[in-house]
């Protein structure tokens, strides 16, 4: 359907196509989504929130009578809704979306469950263990759902107990947990990226550019870490090594820009790479004014680096939209071959 709606919006801009048709050229290949569309998607989202409020219920349900209940009746609360929810994924199977659904609530689940053990016996064990635990034990489900949802919250439960595991008092200051966070999210999509094309679950974009968008952050963070590190700033004490970062951050750009230009073709993982370019830019252009502030005044040097950045980033905008235009011809090319 995108692939249309940008032929159709291509042939409008070139004249091809009169521009008073295109509505209804868009209407007509699907661009607009229907009535029957919208319903179901009413229905899955209504769907995902009553399950999504049903395990929150259970949980604050633990919380709020915790004085009131007895250790054996939570367990036993806690492992009934288990026990529901997994009836429910056998009941209805994984290729349903009420079984799909079932089976994340009965993730969910096994959290509060988990949660409820450590509570209850006082385990001594560390937070991040019980975040750990929980993504060990949920592997073979979702390896078995092949659920995007599924999968991007496995991934989350990840970064989130390695965040726990690395966490220091002075984590702004050590360039080390941020490589950790990248490569992790990196190789996530690069297993996903391999995934969509062997599995039809996989084959969405949503999903993969969530988790670009983690790798983009973190790698963004420490490259311009890394700037500041390299000219050695009064204002800031770092202790990693800048030029690594840099260096990261370069090699990443370029495999990054390359495969989603030639190979994937996905303009917003550019959008991307554009976006980090020019925050990496803006931290630059603040470091070299920096030994200037007192000199020209902090207004007079922000006005500065204000007006350079929007030029860059109007050159930067530019730039995207040719790759963009040259992305639709080329597209356009492919399908008229294909059907000739």
């Amino acid at each position: 359907m995108n692939l249309h709606r940008n032929l159709l919006l291509l042939w409008a801009e070139q004249e091809q196509l009169d521009s008073a048709r295109l509505p209804e050229a868009l209407r007509w290949v699907g661009a607009f989504p229907a009535v029957e569309d919208w319903r179901r998607f009413a229905d899955r989202l209504l769907l995902a929130l009553a399950v999504l409020a049903l395990s929150s219920g259970v949980i604050f349900f633990f919380a709020y009578n915790w004085e009131a209940l007895g250790h054996f009746s939570r367990f036993a609360l806690a492992e009934g809704a288990l026990a529901l929810a997994l009836l429910g994924v056998w009941r209805l199977g994984l290729t349903r979306l009420g079984g799909q659904v079932s089976l994340f609530a009965a993730v969910l689940c096994l959290g509060a469950l988990l949660a409820l053990l450590g509570q209850t016996y006082q385990t001594g064990a560390d937070v991040w263990e019980l975040f750990a635990v929980w993504c060990v034990l949920i592997l073979p489900w979702a390896l078995l759902g092949r659920q995007a949802l599924l999968w991007l919250f496995w991934l989350m439960l990840l970064n989130v107990a390695l965040s726990l595991y690395l966490f220091k008092p002075r984590f702004f200051e050590s360039g080390l947990d941020w490589q950790t966070f990248f490569f992790v999210n990196l190789c996530a999509l690069a297993l996903w990226e391999g995934a969509r094309r062997r599995f039809a679950e996989f084959d969405c974009r949503w999903a993969p550019r969530l988790v670009a968008l983690a790798a983009t952050s973190y790698v963004t963070y420490g490259a311009v870490v890394g700037v500041w590190a390299v000219w050695g700033s009064p204002f800031v004490n770092l202790e990693d090594d800048g030029g690594g970062a840099l260096l990261i951050w370069a090699l990443w750009a370029a495999g990054f820009g390359y495969f989603y230009r030639y190979r994937a073709r996905d303009f917003f993982m550019l959008v991307l790479v554009a976006a980090s370019s020019l925050l990496l830019a803006a931290s630059a252009l603040i470091r070299l004014l920096e030994e200037y502030w007192r000199q020209f005044g902090h207004f007079t040097a922000f006005l500065l680096v204000g007006v350079l950045a929007i030029g860059i980033a109007l050159g930067v905008g530019a730039g995207l939209w040719r790759i963009h235009k040259r992305m639709a011809a080329e597209t356009q090319e492919k399908r008229m071959g294909e059907n000739a």
